[in-house]
């Protein structure tokens, strides 16, 4: 029953990650100032509240900093995998940048969900 409820979730999120990044020409507006960027740090945030949040509530031994570690190894190579499914959508490119701030949300997500339990990152 754990798994449906923590980790449900997180193959959810990550079912709906991969298919806007099917989507064929996506325009964000403000393209000139790198918005897409930020839209990055957004989409990923809750990957990574909820991947922080299954892993600590499946597994209680992991400290704060190995939960957060965790996710932002996991936020990292589902980043990477994205922008490589990306590369064969026509009408998207795939860059290490996009990458990292997939990473930076996922860890920004983190933080979030360690935030509110209150998980000493120690």
């Amino acid at each position: 029953m754990s798994f449906f409820k923590f980790w449900f979730p997180v193959i959810l999120y990550s079912a709906i990650i991969f298919y806007v990044s099917s989507l064929q020409r996506v325009e964000t507006p403000l393209s000139g100032i790198h918005f897409d960027k930020i839209l990055h740090v957004f989409e990923y945030a809750p990957f990574g509240f909820l991947l922080t949040r299954a892993l600590f509530k499946t597994n209680r031994t992991l400290t704060g900093k190995s939960l957060f570690g965790f996710v932002v190894l996991g936020a990292f190579l589902y980043g990477l995998s994205d922008e490589y499914h990306q590369s064969f959508v026509v009408g998207r490119s795939a860059t290490i940048i996009d990458s990292f701030a997939d990473t930076i949300g996922g860890a920004v997500g983190s933080l979030i969900y360690l935030g509110v339990v209150k998980k000493s990152l120690v």
